[in-house]
């Protein structure tokens, strides 16, 4: 029988080296329901590539053009991104980080560790150094689930242009019909770590920003790593070859992040709310405004916080978090039950009824002309499901 190659059961020899896992062998023992994914007796030559470093940049991103950089992130974001190969590792952490957040604003009652993910590669092995980015990105997801003490519902591998989606378990895909008109759902089959477990089909809170100028933003972000841009869409859509991504990483810290904010949303405290993901931060916020509401904000507290953080490495990184809209009565309850928790978050502005604007003042400007350092105008109604 002739030799075939598998992405999935082969080994792999990357960089010379003999990778000791599968990429199946990985998956496997993340499943919650192994499905015996065995090659059998078919023999699998190894797959045997190396890794593709990225040449120097002499690109800078300038503070001035941060208006232009979010008219390039908002023509990108929504569509079927590129994959960003030289980052898999990271990329692939953020994109698990990033369905699990989408799932904390759904009504119902559950907590982070209810959730099954559901995994889909569509990769081209082809081109050099392909095939050695997609061991990391599955070796550096495997890792990211175990961590966080999650599984796996079902993974595959297909032919095809370089992505990865993840979705985590949801009523709906778990046989409750779109035509249903009950807003919670008891799930039975899931490994349940509460009491009767819900998981509900809608938002508990909107998506949209609501126009209560007493209101306060919070950014919370829910991994400690430094703010970097490489494999971000704002990389991708100047073309700039930035050499280094976020570390997402720290399982721990996410999951008590979540708790919290999951808490937050339950017991109907958030007001409004979106995940930070593609595009970043200034992304996420003008997707969350409406006409005739958009919103003032400082990131003065994080460039201090992060020893004088470059402001466009802040608004565009794609470190996995969220933006909260709460009530002026409600901040001392947040402040201490995240204190509590030792997590940080950014108290970063307002919603500003009745302006169509995104005001950023980035805090390295002296002077009260720092204030409205950035006026972004509001274009469309474009707000998160």
């Amino acid at each position: 029988m002739a030799e075939k190659t598998s992405f999935l059961h082969s080994g792999y020899i990357i960089d010379g080296i003999n990778m000791n896992l599968t990429p199946a062998r990985m998956l496997d023992d993340c499943l919650a329901d192994p499905q015996g994914n065995a090659p059998g007796s078919i023999p699998y030559e190894p797959i045997v590539d190396e890794t593709v470093d990225l040449a120097p940049s002499t690109f800078l991103f300038d503070e001035k053009e941060i208006g232009s950089y979010l008219d390039m992130t908002l023509g990108l974001s929504g569509g079927k991104r590129t994959f960003p190969v030289p980052f898999a590792g990271s990329y692939s952490c953020g994109k698990i980080a990033q369905a699990l957040i989408d799932a904390i604003w759904m009504g119902g009652h559950f907590r982070l560790g209810d959730l099954l993910l559901k995994a889909e590669w569509h990769w081209d092995g082809k081109p050099i150094g392909n095939m050695a980015a997609f061991y990391d990105s599955v070796e550096a997801a495997a890792g990211y689930i175990d961590a966080l003490g999650l599984k796996l519902r079902s993974y595959s591998v297909h032919k095809g242009t370089c992505s990865l989606s993840v979705k985590a378990s949801t009523a709906v895909e778990e046989g409750q019909s779109e035509d249903e008109d009950d807003e919670e759902i008891i799930i039975r089959e899931l490994p349940f770590r509460t009491h009767n477990p819900r998981i509900g089909k809608r938002r508990k809170c909107p998506g949209s920003l609501i126009g209560e100028a007493s209101d306060w933003l919070i950014y919370i972000p829910f991994d400690p790593c430094d703010f970097r841009l490489g494999g971000s869409l704002l990389a991708e859509a100047t073309g700039s070859r930035s050499a280094v991504a976020p570390e997402i990483a720290d399982a721990d810290y996410f999951i008590d992040c979540y708790e919290v904010v999951r808490e937050l949303v339950e017991d109907g405290v958030v007001k409004a709310g979106a995940t930070v993901g593609d595009g970043g931060l200034l992304t996420t916020l003008r997707r969350m405004s409406v006409p005739g509401v958009g919103a003032e904000i400082s990131i003065a507290p994080i460039v201090r916080a992060y020893s004088d953080e470059k402001p466009v490495r802040i608004l565009f990184s794609e470190v996995p978090g969220v933006i909260l809209q709460i009530a002026d009565i409600d901040y001392d309850y947040v402040d201490a039950e995240l204190l509590l928790q030792d997590i940080a978050y950014f108290p970063i502005g307002h919603p500003t009824p009745e302006k169509d604007e995104i005001m950023v003042s980035t805090g390295t400007n002296a002077g009260i002309s720092a204030i409205l350092e950035s006026l972004l105008q509001i274009q469309t109604s474009e707000g998160e499901d």
